[in-house]
């Protein structure tokens, strides 16, 4: 178990560019030069990275975690899968303290800002399963489930990060009300179909 760093690539900055609608001509200047604004300013303090155990599935437990699953929801979503890849991924601290300035400096920029990261942490989450799953030589897995969702109580987040020693690795931490901070920040289960244990 470790903490991987993921490059954001120029590409990547342009998927969310295009997908706010900085291509589309009948934008006004205004709108993309605060695009492009945003754009810079969340390039110079953006840290993605994420750290994930696997663990063996059976009998609705994960393997030698420490952590219990609750909720039927999460159990349904895991049953038929034998492994199941427990992640964490962030942007930083720093994306929370750009958006917190900005909302006192400019309210446009902030939310702009706001939307951008939530779309790259989501990007990150993709890249990261994708790492995850080269491991697996592309055997059948389910989508990202995360810790809120269904009847999956909100309240494990602490004793999810926890198992992953997230807090060490990666930063993330949760707040009173179980809430991830830094706020661009996921944390997901992936059940996988594998008869071969993967050691971190």
């Amino acid at each position: 178990m470790k903490k991987h760093n993921i490059q954001i690539l120029n590409k990547d900055y342009k998927e969310v560019l295009k997908t706010l609608g900085y291509e589309n001509d009948s934008l006004d200047e205004s709108v993309k030069e605060l695009l492009l604004v945003c754009e810079r300013q969340l390039r110079e303090v953006i840290n993605a990275c994420f750290v994930y155990r696997v663990f063996d599935y059976r009998n609705e437990t994960l393997i030698d975690s420490g952590f219990v699953l609750e909720g039927e929801t999460i159990k349904e979503h895991l049953d038929g899968y034998n492994k199941c890849a427990c992640l964490c991924a962030t942007l930083g601290g720093e994306v929370d303290a750009l958006i917190r300035k900005k909302q006192v400096t400019s309210m446009a920029e902030a939310m702009m800002i706001d939307k951008m990261a939530s779309f790259l942490i989501e990007k990150v989450c993709n890249l990261a399963e994708d790492i995850i799953m080269k491991n697996f030589d592309g055997r059948d897995k389910t989508f990202r489930y995360g810790l809120g969702y269904g009847d999956f109580p909100i309240e494990k987040q602490k004793d999810f990060l926890y198992m992953l020693e997230a807090s060490k690795q990666v930063g993330v931490y949760v707040n009173e009300a179980s809430m991830l901070m830094p706020t661009k920040s996921v944390t997901c289960l992936i059940g996988i179909k594998d008869d071969e244990r993967v050691v971190e």
